[in-house]
């Protein structure tokens, strides 16, 4: 089951893939064909009768939406393939690392890195 996202209400991942998309006034048919898959395929999915759908389609909807491809990702519980990837290729640390950071550290890390390149 998707998840909620606090940020929005607590809207599941159709609720407000439907909320972004009418607050942009992109149409249901207009926004299916952008995405590639079928204007009742998308509706199901706002009404959560369908599982939110594939990574390469969660972000062209992030694209045209205009959110971040990570966070709408979370909210249909799923993690970017590159993100699998770098983690694969060292899951001992990388775990270790996410399990023991603290949101200000990774924030500070993350400015730092940005300053120095």
């Amino acid at each position: 089951m998707p998840k909620k996202d606090t940020k929005n209400n607590n809207l599941k991942f159709g609720e407000f893939v439907r909320k972004t998309r009418l607050e942009l006034n992109i149409g249901l048919r207009d926004f299916s064909r952008q995405v590639g898959v079928s204007a009742a395929y998308i509706s199901k999915m706002e009404m959560d009768e369908f599982s939110p759908p594939k990574e390469e389609n969660i972000k062209k909807m992030a694209k045209i939406l205009k959110v971040d491809e990570d966070k709408l990702l979370s909210m249909a519980d799923k993690i970017s393939s590159d993100i699998k990837e770098i983690i694969n290729d060292k899951p001992d640390l990388y775990a270790a690392f996410l399990r023991k950071a603290k949101p200000k550290d990774v924030e500070k890390y993350l400015k730092d890195l940005n300053k120095n390149g």
